[in-house]
């Protein structure tokens, strides 16, 4: 196999975005992954929800598979409350991580079956430092749309974020409208001090979906939608699956690259015998998540000594009580991703926009919290009065303003069986404190207005928003250690980064839309050349 024939690495949203620009344009395709997927139990444990089992007691069940759990897996989102997301990772993806977080998984689809389901394209003024422009890129936004439900909204953000999509949006919770509502009466004035505002894009719809309305308002997104409502990479694998140019060869690894003189040569480690395997293939698509993709590539090109930078952007925890008490209960009926988004633009610290995302109440937060301070000390029904004015703002930082992650990668040894090891370091940032107080005085400031009380920021470790990327960024004229605009690391023709290690700088929006456009525009430029 090898004439003719392109190979992406990853099962995520680059990976299966690629996969289907090089699939419309005629390319036959392999993709390998290693493929990890929800035990049958669980997805049993969701068809009994879809066959009409009650809310309270598939709540209960979800919650005491995660009790079983080790405890740091406690906190994290599961689907399903399985943790099959971060299965053998070190094990075949060993790192030391020191004051960072950095998330990695074998699982089919990547870590998109815990996403937050945001589809936001960049600003036109965040592409400042890339070599193409969102001109180029809104092409890739309308075909990537088409992969999952980006919903059509028309609100004050949309001048600045314009619609590529054309599905519904979903409706805003009890707390959500209260919010907004609040915002609305008082827009001239935040506007006024650098605040826009708008309804959060969520890819949920029925593209994908079990039924066939698509999401049900059962309150249980974060959990793993039961109605597969809410995008996953994953669920467009699948579909990719019937093309006759597409082929799937999952339960393999890859640990190593090389160009030849008319392709390339990838060796993959295969999970069920541990023995090896090379494909060859006429172009390389590195898809893997942008931690383990440099991994890849800096053992591929053997560089060992030198020091990259994975660029992150920072998360910042802000829970908000609202004045006005809702009833949402226990287990709204709503959607329990974001309600709300709102942009702060604070020229005097940096040229780019501060992202905060607004989420309304929902059980996963009692979850944390008791995984945090313990059962006894979270007593649900005495909290319930807090619980229902609870709403948690998660603000995202600019690169510029963010910490960043010192990755080092070691040569493997003999006994290595995986990638590379790597060492993950986190690094903080000057600019983050001066930028979280920002925040926190603009909330303080128009506290009244929005009818909220807001509580003490928390800035988490680099890494946690899980936005991470450009660490071999996109130039005109690439240096070791970066890439050109087709995602070639520098020295290499037929290999294509086409994750968010390739961009050129990370803005505060999330990610995951970019990266899926992104990933197409690559695809549909390496298909024009020889």
């Amino acid at each position: 196999m090898g004439d003719g024939v392109d190979c992406i690495l990853g099962s995520g949203p680059a990976a299966v975005a690629c996969a289907r620009e090089l699939l419309d344009r005629g390319r036959k395709v392999v993709l390998v992954d290693p493929g990890r997927r929800l035990p049958g139990g669980r997805a049993a444990l969701a068809e009994d929800f879809r066959r009409g089992e009650d809310s309270k007691t598939y709540l209960h069940r979800l919650r005491a598979l995660r009790r079983d759990l080790p405890r740091e897996m406690q906190n994290k989102k599961l689907p399903f409350s399985s943790p099959h997301v971060y299965d053998a990772v070190e094990r075949y993806l060993p790192a030391q991580t020191h004051k960072a977080e950095v998330l990695r998984s074998l699982a089919s689809g990547g870590l998109s079956a815990v996403w937050g389901a945001t589809v936001m394209p960049m600003a036109e003024r965040s592409f400042r430092d890339w070599p193409v422009t969102r001109a180029d890129m809104e092409p890739f936004y309308r075909k990537a749309a088409q992969l999952m439900d980006v919903p059509v909204v028309h609100d004050d953000l949309t001048a600045l974020y314009p619609n590529y999509g054309s599905a519904a949006p979903t409706a805003l919770s009890e707390q959500g409208a209260q919010l907004i509502a609040n915002l609305v009466n008082h827009r001239q004035n935040l506007a006024a001090d650098g605040i826009r505002f708008g309804r959060c894009r969520s890819a949920i719809g029925a593209t994908n979906a079990a039924n066939e309305g698509g999401c049900v308002y059962c309150g249980f997104c974060m959990y793993g939608c039961p109605f597969r409502a809410i995008f996953s990479a994953e669920y467009a694998l699948d579909g990719l699956k019937v093309d006759r140019q597409f082929t799937h060869r999952a339960g393999r690894l890859a640990v190593g690259f090389a160009e030849t003189a008319s392709g390339v040569e990838v060796q993959l480690r295969c999970f069920d015998d541990g023995g090896r395997e090379t494909l060859g293939c006429e172009r390389l698509f590195v898809a893997c998540g942008a931690a383990t993709s440099l991994r890849l590539v800096a053992g591929a090109q053997a560089m060992f000594d030198r020091t990259f930078y994975l660029k992150d952007t920072q998360r910042v925890s802000i829970p908000i009580v609202l004045r006005r008490r809702c009833r949402p209960g226990p287990i709204p009926k709503a959607s329990a991703l974001g309600q709300l988004f709102v942009m702060m633009d604070e020229p005097e610290l940096c040229d780019e926009l501060i992202h905060l995302q607004i989420y309304g109440f929902n059980p996963f937060i009692v979850d944390l919290l008791r995984a945090r301070f313990g059962a006894l000390l979270i007593q649900e029904p005495l909290l319930r009065p807090l619980f229902d004015r609870m709403m948690v703002v998660m603000g995202y930082l600019p690169g510029q303003l963010s910490g960043r992650i010192v990755v080092t990668v070691k040569p493997a040894s003999p006994a290595d069986i995986g990638l590379p090891p790597a060492t993950y370091r986190g690094e903080t940032s000057p600019r983050t404190p001066g930028a979280v107080r920002a925040i926190a005085r603009k909330l303080k400031r128009h506290a009244r207005a929005l009818g909220v009380w807001p509580a003490p920021a928390m800035t988490e470790v680099p890494g946690a928003s899980n936005h991470l990327g450009a660490c071999l960024p996109m130039r005109d004229t690439p240096q070791p250690g970066e890439t050109d605009r087709l995602g070639r690391p520098y020295g290499l023709k037929r290999v294509h980064v086409v994750d968010a290690a390739c961009f050129s700088d990370l803005p505060a929006e999330h990610l995951t839309y970019t990266i899926m456009a992104n990933a197409m525009r690559i695809a549909a430029e390496a298909g024009e050349m020889p």
